[in-house]
């Protein structure tokens, strides 16, 4: 045997993966001042997408909090961006910071949001009611001047580790949902699959029946659904969480693009029409649960996945499989694991007569 065939030990196995991993991510880091952020963002040379915007949460207490602390000089995280083919930067995390300095300056593109009106500090009591207009002009420019560490994401990083990296770096005091993260980092890439997965989400029929708060919507749950429908009837079997899977899922799309758009759009509207059909306004509705991802995943992925045959099924029927004590069994908590997604799934298509029992 020679020496190329002989095998790695395991300190050169890991060492060759670190180094294999280290290729395909470029970053550079640079401090500036949140002037020349204002300027930049102003420019449109720095963006926050409009899905990353709306999760700008933070309280008045929380912004004050930190005008405070650059007033103080008390020391503050650097910021994450990501960074185009065109050098123009996109926020990955400092989110709840940089919108707080273009907030309080009059810069940020939300009205609602904009124009920050401080509090008392916990350290500078008398901040409260002042504004950019009203505070002191060697305070508004201290602020101005002050600077910020920039870490950057190249251009030319590879996308697995562009959305590996923005997972890892949503560390701020409100943090993204996975769906708010899968938005931001796949908007920017023009897909197609991102655009059609927000088309689906916006039908009437589809939000009519899916009964959730005001802060799922808010954090892009509707999104999520009909990524987790796609994913799951596509490839029911995963290993590992349901959210992860439901990423690689994403990704692969995104490089494959191996999906027939018009072909999904048209079952999908085909189940909701069913669904409607049942005259069932909580048909998602399980136990104390408004809405039960385990209730959607029996309806919307076997309707998905035996299209052709759910003419026939009842209202009746619907009712039966929710009682029924094989599918409840794989309903609650630790639902979403790769054991009792695809049990409660199949036992759902015996039920409803979609394929045959044999028990």
């Amino acid at each position: 045997m020679n020496s190329q065939q002989m095998e790695l030990t395991p300190n050169e196995e890991l060492m060759r993966e670190i180094e294999e991993e280290r290729k395909t991510i470029k970053t550079d880091r640079m401090d500036i001042s949140f002037g020349e952020i204002i300027n930049m963002y102003k420019a449109n040379e720095i963006i926050i997408n409009p899905e990353y915007q709306r999760a700008f949460r933070w309280s008045q207490d929380k912004q004050t909090a930190f005008i405070e602390s650059i007033l103080l000089g008390i020391p503050f995280p650097p910021i994450f961006v990501i960074e185009d083919k065109n050098n123009v930067w996109e926020l990955v995390d400092g989110l709840q910071r940089i919108s707080s300095i273009l907030a309080f300056f009059g810069e940020l593109s939300d009205e609602e949001k904009n124009n920050l009106t401080l509090v008392a500090g916990d350290l500078i009591k008398k901040l409260d009611g002042f504004n950019i207009s009203s505070l002191p002009k060697k305070y508004a420019l201290s602020i101005k001047r002050a600077t910020c560490r920039v870490e950057i994401i190249r251009a030319g990083s590879d996308l697995d580790m562009r959305y590996e990296l923005f997972k890892r770096l949503n560390t701020g005091g409100e943090e993204l949902s996975r769906q708010e993260i899968r938005n931001c980092i796949f908007r920017s890439y023009g897909n197609e699959l991102y655009e059609f997965v927000n088309k689906l989400s916006q039908k009437p029929l589809f939000q009519q029946y899916i009964k959730i708060s005001e802060m799922q919507i808010e954090k892009k749950y509707y999104q999520e659904l009909v990524l987790r429908y796609l994913s799951l009837k596509n490839n029911m079997n995963f290993d590992g969480q349901l959210q992860d899977h439901m990423d690689k899922y994403l990704l692969m799309i995104t490089k494959n693009k191996k999906l027939n758009i018009q072909e999904e759009e048209i079952i999908f509207d085909k189940i909701l029409d069913k669904i409607n059909s049942f005259n069932l306004p909580e048909i998602f509705k399980l136990n104390t649960l408004k809405f039960s991802t385990s209730v959607f995943d029996a309806l919307f992925i076997n309707f998905g996945r035996y299209n052709e045959k759910i003419d026939a099924i009842t209202a009746q029927e619907i009712e039966s499989m929710k009682n029924d004590n094989e599918f409840r069994k794989n309903t609650g908590p630790a639902s979403s694991s790769q054991y009792r997604v695809p049990k409660r799934i199949e036992r759902a298509a015996e039920v409803l007569r979609l394929v045959k029992d044999d028990k």
